[in-house]
């Protein structure tokens, strides 16, 4: 059985995570921003419970102006960016 190998955390976005869950609040406003560790925790991984990341923060737009605003700020400033779907492993 082959290991699964995640990529390393990056320090320098990790260093910034107050500024960008603020910046993700201006994008997306409400609750579409999820980043307190209980929130985050059923998005932590899908139904395939072998592998659990903790997302840095959750964002959850309504639009899509939202999505293409959140997409340009990350891809902008090198924020690695998961998609999500329903959570059932069952997509892709």
């Amino acid at each position: 059985m082959s290991r699964l190998i995640m990529p390393k955390p990056d320090e320098k976005t990790l260093s910034r995570r107050d500024e960008i869950v603020a910046d993700m609040r201006s994008i997306v406003p409400g609750e579409g921003v999820v980043d307190t560790a209980n929130g985050m925790r059923v998005f932590e991984s899908d139904a395939l419970t072998a592998h659990r990341q903790m997302p840095l923060v959750v964002v959850l737009p309504q639009t899509v102006a939202q999505v293409s605003r959140v997409l340009k700020y990350c891809n902008d400033r090198n924020i690695r960016v998961v998609p999500r779907g329903s959570g059932t492993s069952l997509s892709g």
